[in-house]
């Protein structure tokens, strides 16, 4: 059985500006303050069976495999001393322009227990670190009519009013 940690965060954009947000993992290291490197030999959007190397502050660099995408998020795992690691992240509707994303990190394997005793305090910053930027990254972003579908443009410094 595994440890899980999860966090949901409330943010003012739509479902799918949030799960482009979070699939646009080569951005992460702008808006992510626990991502110190993020190598993604691909391009395009994120696929199936692709590898991305994450390097995240006070951690060893990780590779991950992309396990599932959807119109919602993703899932990826990672795999390195005795313990299996999968992070999966959605963005579901609340109402209109309202979205709940839910940032999840499993732990297993037969070191799981004993890594989560150690790094929980850890996890827990991060994915704390994560809804916040992610809320940040996609409240500043709103879809224009003028561009293709799927593609957002950052909002002017003032244009949001806030």
């Amino acid at each position: 059985m595994g440890v899980r940690y999860r966090r949901t965060v409330q943010v003012a954009a739509s479902a799918g500006t949030v799960a482009r947000v979070m699939r646009d993992v080569a951005g992460w290291p702008r808006w992510n303050a626990s991502v110190e490197r993020l190598d993604r030999p691909g391009v395009g959007p994120l696929t199936v069976g692709e590898t991305v190397r994450l390097k995240q502050r006070r951690l060893p660099a990780n590779t991950w495999t992309v396990t599932d995408v959807d119109e919602s998020g993703f899932t990826w795992t990672a795999t390195s001393g005795g313990v299996r690691t999968t992070g999966d992240h959605r963005a579901r509707a609340v109402d209109a322009g309202r979205t709940e994303a839910v940032l999840t990190l499993t732990l297993d394997g037969p070191l799981a227990r004993l890594s989560a005793l150690f790094a929980a305090r850890l996890i827990r910053r991060y994915l704390d670190q994560e809804a916040e930027g992610l809320r940040r990254e996609a409240e500043g972003l709103r879809p224009t009519a003028e561009e293709p579908a799927g593609e957002l443009r950052r909002e002017a410094e003032g244009e949001t009013g806030r």
